[in-house]
Protein backbone atom coordinates (compact mmCIF):
# COMPACT_ATOMS: atom_id res chain seq x y z
CA UNK A 1 0.00 0.00 0.00
CA UNK A 2 2.97 2.34 0.63
CA UNK A 3 4.12 1.82 -2.97
CA UNK A 4 0.65 2.78 -4.17
CA UNK A 5 0.78 6.01 -2.14
CA UNK A 6 4.30 6.74 -3.43
CA UNK A 7 2.82 6.71 -6.94
CA UNK A 8 -0.18 8.82 -5.88
CA UNK A 9 2.03 11.47 -4.22
CA UNK A 10 4.76 11.43 -6.92
CA UNK A 11 3.63 14.79 -8.27
CA UNK A 12 2.66 16.55 -5.06
CA UNK A 13 4.44 19.91 -4.97
CA UNK A 14 6.08 21.89 -2.15
CA UNK A 15 7.55 20.74 1.13
CA UNK A 16 4.39 18.71 1.80
CA UNK A 17 5.14 16.44 -1.18
CA UNK A 18 8.80 16.11 -0.15
CA UNK A 19 7.75 15.12 3.38
CA UNK A 20 5.16 12.57 2.21
CA UNK A 21 7.64 10.94 -0.20
CA UNK A 22 10.29 10.80 2.53
CA UNK A 23 7.94 9.07 4.99
CA UNK A 24 6.82 6.58 2.35
CA UNK A 25 10.40 5.75 1.33
CA UNK A 26 11.29 5.23 5.01
CA UNK A 27 8.57 2.57 5.09
CA UNK A 28 9.37 0.93 1.74
CA UNK A 29 13.15 0.94 1.19
CA UNK A 30 15.56 -1.57 2.72
CA UNK A 31 17.13 1.49 4.33
CA UNK A 32 16.41 5.21 4.04
CA UNK A 33 18.54 7.73 5.90
CA UNK A 34 17.74 11.18 7.23
CA UNK A 35 17.16 14.36 5.22
CA UNK A 36 16.34 12.57 1.97
CA UNK A 37 14.73 15.03 -0.45
CA UNK A 38 12.82 13.62 -3.40
CA UNK A 39 11.37 16.26 -5.68
CA UNK A 40 8.31 15.95 -7.90
CA UNK A 41 7.94 13.47 -10.77
CA UNK A 42 10.57 10.97 -9.58
CA UNK A 43 9.70 7.38 -10.46
CA UNK A 44 10.77 4.50 -8.19
CA UNK A 45 10.54 1.02 -9.70
CA UNK A 46 11.05 -1.64 -6.96
CA UNK A 47 11.97 0.76 -4.12
CA UNK A 48 11.92 -2.17 -1.69
CA UNK A 49 15.30 -3.16 -3.20
CA UNK A 50 16.87 0.27 -2.55
CA UNK A 51 19.09 1.67 0.16
CA UNK A 52 19.38 5.44 0.47
CA UNK A 53 21.84 7.21 2.78
CA UNK A 54 21.67 10.52 4.64
CA UNK A 55 21.55 13.96 3.02
CA UNK A 56 20.48 12.70 -0.42
CA UNK A 57 18.64 14.78 -3.00
CA UNK A 58 16.91 13.32 -6.04
CA UNK A 59 15.71 15.99 -8.43
CA UNK A 60 12.66 16.03 -10.76
CA UNK A 61 12.02 13.48 -13.49
CA UNK A 62 14.57 10.89 -12.32
CA UNK A 63 13.92 7.18 -12.78
CA UNK A 64 15.35 4.65 -10.30
CA UNK A 65 14.78 0.97 -11.00
CA UNK A 66 15.70 -1.97 -8.79
CA UNK A 67 18.70 -2.83 -6.65
CA UNK A 68 20.35 0.52 -5.90
CA UNK A 69 22.50 1.68 -3.00
CA UNK A 70 23.01 5.42 -2.63
CA UNK A 71 25.50 6.64 -0.02
CA UNK A 72 25.51 9.82 2.07
CA UNK A 73 25.72 13.35 0.64
CA UNK A 74 24.69 12.36 -2.87
CA UNK A 75 22.95 14.69 -5.29
CA UNK A 76 21.21 13.31 -8.36
CA UNK A 77 20.21 16.00 -10.86
CA UNK A 78 17.04 15.99 -12.94
CA UNK A 79 16.23 13.45 -15.67
CA UNK A 80 18.83 10.92 -14.55
CA UNK A 81 18.04 7.20 -14.81
CA UNK A 82 19.35 4.16 -12.89
CA UNK A 83 18.68 0.70 -14.37
CA UNK A 84 19.85 -2.25 -12.25
CA UNK A 85 17.92 -4.72 -14.43
CA UNK A 86 19.35 -5.94 -17.70
CA UNK A 87 17.76 -8.13 -20.37
CA UNK A 88 19.61 -11.19 -21.59
CA UNK A 89 19.36 -12.64 -25.08
CA UNK A 90 20.99 -16.07 -24.76
CA UNK A 91 17.93 -18.20 -25.49
CA UNK A 92 17.40 -17.87 -29.25
CA UNK A 93 14.11 -19.77 -28.97
CA UNK A 94 12.55 -16.83 -27.13
CA UNK A 95 12.12 -13.19 -28.09
CA UNK A 96 14.67 -11.02 -26.27
CA UNK A 97 11.99 -9.47 -24.09
CA UNK A 98 11.05 -12.99 -22.87
CA UNK A 99 14.63 -13.95 -21.96
CA UNK A 100 15.56 -13.79 -18.27
CA UNK A 101 16.29 -10.44 -16.67
CA UNK A 102 19.48 -10.14 -14.62
CA UNK A 103 19.72 -7.78 -11.65
CA UNK A 104 23.07 -6.34 -10.58
CA UNK A 105 23.14 -3.75 -7.80
CA UNK A 106 24.16 -0.18 -8.61
CA UNK A 107 26.27 1.40 -5.85
CA UNK A 108 26.78 5.14 -5.53
CA UNK A 109 29.22 5.76 -2.69
CA UNK A 110 29.33 8.86 -0.47
CA UNK A 111 29.78 12.44 -1.68
CA UNK A 112 28.85 11.97 -5.35
CA UNK A 113 27.21 14.46 -7.66
CA UNK A 114 25.47 13.06 -10.71
CA UNK A 115 24.60 15.88 -13.10
CA UNK A 116 21.49 16.03 -15.28
CA UNK A 117 20.51 13.61 -18.03
CA UNK A 118 22.81 10.76 -16.97
CA UNK A 119 22.17 7.04 -17.27
CA UNK A 120 23.74 4.59 -14.81
CA UNK A 121 23.52 0.95 -15.81
CA UNK A 122 23.38 -2.40 -14.05
CA UNK A 123 26.34 -3.42 -11.86
CA UNK A 124 28.02 0.00 -11.83
CA UNK A 125 29.78 1.33 -8.73
CA UNK A 126 30.79 4.98 -8.53
CA UNK A 127 33.42 5.69 -5.88
CA UNK A 128 33.27 8.39 -3.22
CA UNK A 129 33.83 12.06 -3.99
CA UNK A 130 33.13 11.77 -7.69
CA UNK A 131 31.33 13.86 -10.27
CA UNK A 132 29.42 12.43 -13.22
CA UNK A 133 29.15 15.09 -15.92
CA UNK A 134 25.84 15.95 -17.57
CA UNK A 135 24.67 13.56 -20.26
CA UNK A 136 27.03 10.73 -19.31
CA UNK A 137 26.17 7.09 -19.81
CA UNK A 138 27.92 5.08 -17.11
CA UNK A 139 28.40 1.47 -18.22
CA UNK A 140 31.26 0.44 -15.91
CA UNK A 141 32.52 1.13 -12.39
CA UNK A 142 34.86 3.98 -11.43
CA UNK A 143 37.08 4.57 -8.41
CA UNK A 144 36.51 7.59 -6.22
CA UNK A 145 37.88 11.11 -6.58
CA UNK A 146 37.09 11.16 -10.29
CA UNK A 147 35.32 13.35 -12.78
CA UNK A 148 33.74 11.11 -15.39
CA UNK A 149 31.96 12.06 -18.60
CA UNK A 150 30.88 10.81 -21.99
CA UNK A 151 29.14 7.99 -23.79
CA UNK A 152 30.39 5.64 -22.56
CA UNK A 153 31.70 7.50 -19.52
CA UNK A 154 35.48 7.78 -19.06
CA UNK A 155 37.63 9.48 -16.45
CA UNK A 156 38.36 13.08 -17.37
CA UNK A 157 40.46 13.89 -14.34
CA UNK A 158 41.11 13.06 -10.71
CA UNK A 159 39.91 15.31 -7.92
Amino acid sequence: INKFFLIIFRNTPTIIGVLIRFVLLKNICKNCGDNVIVYQHVVFDAPEMMEIGNEVSIHPFCYLAGAITIGDYVSIAHTTAFHSHNHTWGNKELPIKMNPVVVKRIVIQNDVWIACNCVVLSGVEIGSRSVVAAGSIVTKSFEGNSVIAGNPAKILKSL
